[in-house]
Order: C-alpha cells, then sequence, then structure tokens
C-alpha cells in the first residue's frame, strides 16, 4: 500500500467547497484532473539524482515558495492549484576554481513528459508552466 500523498490527499467536502467557491467567483475553468496530476508527480518521484523545484498559485491566490520535495510538500488537494511551474535547469557545481558551474538544460524531457500527460502548458525560459485553470494565467511568469 502506497503511503504517500496523492492529488486527492486533503480533498474533503470542506476543501470541495472552497475550491468551488473560488473557482465560481473567478469564472475558471477546470482543465486538469487528479489522475494527470498523479502522473506528473509519480513520474518525479520515481527520478534518481534530480528532481526539479516547483512552485504553484492556488485558486484562492496563494503563490507558494519554490521547492523540490515531491513527497509531501505538495499543494494538496491538486484541485485547488491555479497554476504549477516547474523549473528546467539543473545547477551542475563547478569543477574546480578554474571552471564555471554548468547548467543540464531538461526542457525537452519534462515537456515530453507533460505533453504526453495531456496538460496544457507553456515553457518560458526555465520554467514550465502546468494550467489547472483557464484563463491561463500569466502572472509571475517569464517574459516570452
Amino acid at each position: 500500500m502506497n503511503e504517500l500523498p496523492s492529488a486527492r490527499t486533503a480533498h474533503d467536502d470542506a476543501a470541495r467547497k472552497k475550491i468551488d467557491a473560488a473557482v465560481a467567483a473567478r469564472n475558471l475553468g477546470c482543465v486538469s484532473n487528479n489522475t494527470r496530476w498523479d502522473e506528473l508527480i509519480n513520474y518525479f518521484r520515481q527520478l534518481s539524482g534530480w528532481r526539479p523545484s516547483y512552485r504553484s498559485k492556488s485558486v484562492s491566490g496563494h503563490i507558494s515558495e519554490w521547492d523540490v520535495e515531491w513527497f509531501y510538500h505538495l499543494p494538496l488537494p491538486f484541485a485547488s492549484v491555479e497554476w504549477f511551474d516547474i523549473g528546467l535547469w539543473e545547477d551542475v557545481p563547478a569543477q574546480g576554481r578554474l571552471l564555471a558551474p554548468s547548467i543540464i538544460d531538461h526542457t525537452d524531457e519534462v515537456s515530453i513528459v507533460v505533453k504526453q500527460i495531456g496538460f496544457e502548458f507553456e515553457v518560458r525560459g526555465d520554467v514550465l508552466r502546468i494550467w489547472g485553470y483557464m484563463p491561463k494565467s500569466y502572472e509571475d511568469f517569464p517574459p516570452a
């Protein structure tokens, strides 16, 4: 039995009523679901080594801080997620004093996974944004 939280965790009637009220008040339309969010979560939990940073905005307006912990720090329930940003670049430490640090760009691999899952998303700079609700919000997203 898997004891890790899923996209549904903390999804009870009271939470659903608050989410529905915020969605209705802002006239938002849902474009994601718990199955998709769980596929995304499980993909990143299964990676060894690098795990990307992420942050989210809830339909109530709260924007989280960036985090890298994919097991228990997630924005649960995911039904409340208006958008979800994923950092795409991995910093590689410098190999000595004379060589500059480098970056591994994971844009292609993460974009392929997110597209296969079926999310509505966009990449700008080093951030991939997944929308849970429409219309799309570009708040605090790197410029095009």
